[in-house]
C-alpha cells in the first residue's frame, strides 16, 4: 500500500508540474488617462486592450523559464518588463494587458505576436518576427515588423508602417499613411488619404482607397505589380513610368515608349481637371489604373 500511495503521489507531482511551471500574473497599477506605457516582452503574446478604468491591469502566465515581470513608473509612465535569461528556451510570456482608453503604448518584442484594440492614443510597435494586429484608430500609430504580418482596421491620421517580410494591410485608411515592405505585398482596401506614399522592393501594391482633393499618391516598386483603383469622377494628375514593365490605363490614354531600345514607358495625364497628384514608378513591374 505504501508503494502504491507513494507512485501516485510521483504522479500527482509530475502532472502538477508543468501547470506550476507557468507562473499567473495579476497585478495592478494607476495609471492617468493620458499617461504612458511602454510593454517588453521576448516571446509569447501580448494583447493591449483600452478600457475606462485609470489603471493598468496586468494578466497572464509567464514562461517556464522567465525570470519575473517587473513593473516600475509612477501614474504618468508605466513600464512592464519581462525579464528573461540569456539562451535559454520556454520563454513565451502570454499577457493581457488593460490600458486607459486615452494612454499612450509601446510595445517591444522579438518573437511575440501583438494584437492592440480599443486603444484612441498614440501607439508604437516593434517587433522581429511575430504579427501585429491593430483595431479601432488610434491618434498615432506606428509599427515596424522584421519578418511579420502587420493588419490594421482604421490607420490613424498619421500612420506608419514597415515590415522586411510579411504583408501590410490596411481595412480603411485616413490622413497620413506611409507604408514599406522589403518582401512582402501591401494592400490598401478602403478610406479616404491627404497624403500616402507606398515603397516595395520585392511585392505588389494594391490602392483601393480615396484621396482627397489636394491630396499625394507616391508609389515606387523595385519588383512587383502596382494596381491602383479609383473613383470615376477622380480628378487628379497622374505621372507614370515603369522600366521594364507595362502600363494598363482604364481612365485615360495610353502609355508610350521612351526608348526604341529598351523598354521603359511613361504617361502623364490629367484628369476632371487635376486636382489630386499620383505618381508611380516602378522597375519591373506592371501599373495597372482601373475604375470601381
Amino acid at each position: 500500500m505504501r508503494n502504491i500511495a507513494a507512485v501516485f503521489v510521483c504522479l500527482a507531482v509530475a502532472v502538477a508540474a508543468p501547470a506550476s511551471a507557468q507562473r499567473k500574473v495579476e497585478e495592478v497599477r494607476p495609471l492617468n488617462p493620458d499617461g504612458w506605457v511602454q510593454i517588453d516582452n521576448l516571446a509569447g503574446s501580448v494583447q493591449v486592450v483600452g478600457w475606462d478604468s485609470p489603471q493598468v491591469e496586468i494578466t497572464g502566465v509567464l514562461g517556464k523559464n522567465v525570470r519575473d515581470i517587473e513593473i516600475s513608473g509612477d501614474e504618468q509612465e508605466l513600464e512592464i518588463y519581462v525579464d528573461v535569461p540569456e539562451h535559454a528556451d520556454d520563454l513565451e510570456s502570454e499577457l493581457t494587458i488593460r490600458v486607459p482608453i486615452n494612454a499612450s503604448v509601446a510595445v517591444e518584442t522579438v518573437s511575440a505576436t501583438v494584437q492592440v484594440e480599443g486603444v484612441t492614443g498614440p501607439v508604437d510597435v516593434e517587433s522581429v518576427s511575430g504579427w501585429v494586429k491593430v483595431a479601432d484608430r488610434p491618434s498615432e500609430l506606428s509599427v515596424e515588423t522584421v519578418s511579420g504580418e502587420i493588419s490594421v482596421a482604421f490607420a490613424s491620421l498619421s500612420t506608419g508602417l514597415a515590415s522586411v517580410s510579411g504583408s501590410i494591410v490596411v481595412e480603411d485608411a485616413a490622413g497620413q499613411l506611409d507604408a514599406v515592405t522589403v518582401s512582402g505585398d501591401i494592400e490598401i482596401r478602403q478610406g479616404l488619404v491627404d497624403s500616402a506614399s507606398f515603397e516595395t522592393v520585392s511585392g505588389n501594391t494594391t490602392f483601393l482607397a480615396d484621396i482627397s482633393g489636394r491630396g499625394e499618391l507616391d508609389v515606387e516598386s523595385m519588383s512587383g505589380t502596382v494596381t491602383l483603383v479609383v473613383s470615376p469622377g477622380i480628378s487628379a494628375e497622374f505621372d507614370i513610368s515603369t522600366f521594364s514593365g507595362g502600363i494598363s490605363n482604364a481612365i485615360g490614354p495610353e502609355a508610350r515608349r521612351t526608348n526604341q531600345y529598351t523598354p521603359e514607358q511613361e504617361l502623364s495625364f490629367t484628369t476632371g481637371g487635376g486636382g489630386a497628384q499620383v505618381s508611380i514608378e516602378t522597375f519591373s513591374g506592371t501599373v495597372n489604373i482601373t475604375t470601381r
